[in-house]
């Protein structure tokens, strides 16, 4: 994205070089969308377990803990865009492989090798992103990205859903396998490769094992430490299987006395919200700083959790969505711009694959920890609980966290 000045309009975002990467991550997002639907009602389909239904969605972001590092130390190599396809031709493969299952047992083996996919997806695509912004705007460039895939994964759960009734509901998977076909066929076609800047050639003597190569010394620092602690925090709450979307559908219904159509009323509504915003929070990083944006952000979530605490019928409860959705925009979007701006130029890609542990950490760990506080305290404690984490990551960000959009050199980036 050429210009680096704080100024520049969101119209003047969109060039033949951008334009694509947004409409991949709206294919992406609209094949995630459907996925939303299907693995849970498929997963019960097969197992008639709750249990199990949940186990797949768990173990489903474990892949990613090691494709995550794995695949940003090779980008930093071999450039992103054969990493961005490869984690979509994975996907595919896994999805077949799912429209084909008829035992629990190789739909959740399928299940694993789709978390390779997305990992691997996950990793480049920031990594490519961050090549394609400069720091002035990246807050805004990424807003536009947050935008086009939560647009997808609001029309995605919509066209799966008539799929599913007007065929089966395997056919499902079939619908987002195209989905990333249309990934598959916008990078190959009319995204271009990217990397950080080329590192000089090292001298004999500095020639080592991979550890060396990664320079440890980025993560060492204690901006790296915040930056873990606040996407730990953040990715706590939000995500496909954070405490929101895991445990406000219980909560609604046994504390707010919500049924499924008034639950499902609410997400709808959140997430709308959350699409609303994805602008506004982009303005704030770039012309605000992404430090005073993303405290906000944590403590407007810590806000959100409370009131989730306290639901008690339908006005509550919506009041609470929404808060959250908006929330949930400016986190999501800030840590994501927090941690491309402190990514070396030359090891985006694996300091981004190793960022990206923090948030499987918080998805996966979270509502397993806060589910046995709910098991033993009840949910109202458990929201309190995770409300009150927040907060601290909050305070921990004002103290010891950086200014990225004023410490980094702005003519330090160059778009590919």
């Amino acid at each position: 994205m050429r210009s680096s000045s704080s100024d520049e309009r969101f119209i003047d975002l969109f060039t033949p070089r951008t334009l694509p990467i947004f409409l991949m991550f709206f294919f992406w997002g609209f094949g995630t969308g459907g996925l939303w639907l299907v693995r849970p009602l498929f997963a019960y389909e097969l197992s008639e377990s709750f249990l199990l239904v949940a186990l797949v969605s768990a173990v489903s972001a474990a892949p990613r803990s090691f494709t995550g590092p794995l695949t940003g130390y090779l980008t930093d190599r071999f450039g992103r865009k054969w990493f961005v396809i490869l984690g979509a031709v994975i996907h595919i493969v896994a999805l077949i492989g799912q429209f084909n299952s008829t035992t629990y047992l190789q739909y959740f083996l399928m299940e694993l090798l789709a978390g390779l996919g997305i990992g691997a997806w996950m990793t480049s695509s920031n990594a490519l992103m961050a090549d394609y912004t400069q720091l002035a705007t990246r807050g805004r460039a990424v807003a536009l990205r947050q935008t086009s895939s939560r647009a997808g994964t609001l029309l995605g759960p919509l066209v799966a859903g008539l799929v599913a009734v007007t065929g089966d509901l395997r056919d499902v998977f079939l619908f987002i396998a195209a989905c990333k076909v249309g990934v598959i066929i916008v990078t190959l076609l009319w995204v271009r490769d990217s990397r950080g800047r080329p590192r000089p050639a090292p001298s004999p003597t500095s020639r080592g094992g991979i550890l060396q190569r990664l320079n440890l010394a980025m993560f060492r620092s204690r901006a790296f430490l915040v930056l873990i602690i606040a996407t730990f925090s953040v990715n706590l709450v939000t995500g496909g299987t954070g405490v929101f979307r895991t445990f406000f559908p219980v909560q609604g219904a046994n504390a707010a006395g919500l049924d499924e159509a008034r639950v499902g009323t609410l997400l709808m509504f959140s997430g709308i919200l959350a699409l609303g915003a994805a602008i506004p929070a982009g303005i704030a990083n770039d012309r605000i700083g992404r430090k005073r944006t993303l405290i906000f952000a944590l403590l407007a979530t810590s806000l959100t959790v409370w009131m989730m605490s306290g639901m008690s019928d339908f006005e509550s409860a919506l009041l609470a969505v929404l808060a959250f959705g908006l929330a949930e925009a400016f986190a999501t979007g800030t840590n994501q711009v927090y941690a491309m701006d402190l990514a070396p130029d030359d090891r985006r890609g694996a300091f981004l694959g190793v960022w990206s542990l923090s948030m499987i950490a918080g998805q996966v760990f979270g509502p397993i920890v806060i589910g046995s506080v709910a098991d033993n305290a009840g949910f109202q404690t458990a929201f309190i609980t995770v409300s009150g984490f927040l907060v601290a990551a909050a305070l921990i960000v004002t103290m010891f966290g950086v200014e990225t959009r004023r410490v980094r050199q702005q003519t330090s980036e160059h778009p590919p």
